[in-house]
């Protein structure tokens, strides 16, 4: 197995544990106080990493990574709190999860539109089933 399919698979298991911790804590708080505890639970492992020894900043490229970096934590963080909201709001887990595992048609839009990839026949199939899959999961 390719090493970049286990770090993907890990992922999707904990992100998926991950949004089922998100609804019950939608329970007990509001949207912006889940955010705040969120963010507050990625701190231990922040300061993990910024003792990494791969961490080193200097020079014009690496800059303007960190700046695509930070723009991406931003991005993220408004993306949870509407997440969030839509927990507390009374979504139900069991669609608002899925429904926003299909952020990455967005990706694939504004890739097509921004950096100019193009699409074969069968990732246009796969869109028009997100699109699908979106409406029905919000029936």
């Amino acid at each position: 197995m390719p090493k970049w399919l286990w770090y993907s698979i890990l992922t999707t298991v904990f992100w998926g544990a991950w949004g089922v911790v998100s609804k019950v804590a939608s329970a007990g708080v509001d949207a912006n106080t889940n955010q705040v505890f969120f963010m507050l639970g990625i701190l231990p492992l922040t300061l993990a990493v910024l003792r990494s020894p791969r961490i080193a900043v200097g020079g014009q490229q690496r800059r303007v990574g960190i700046f695509w970096a930070f723009l991406t934590g931003i991005l993220g963080g408004i993306g949870n709190i509407a997440f969030f909201h839509a927990l507390v709001i009374g979504g139900k887990a069991s669609i608002v999860i899925p429904v926003t595992g299909l952020s990455p048609l967005v990706t694939v839009i504004v890739a097509v539109i921004l950096l100019k990839e193009r699409l074969g026949m069968s990732q246009k199939i796969g869109v028009a089933a997100a699109l699908v899959a979106i409406y029905l999961l919000s029936t």
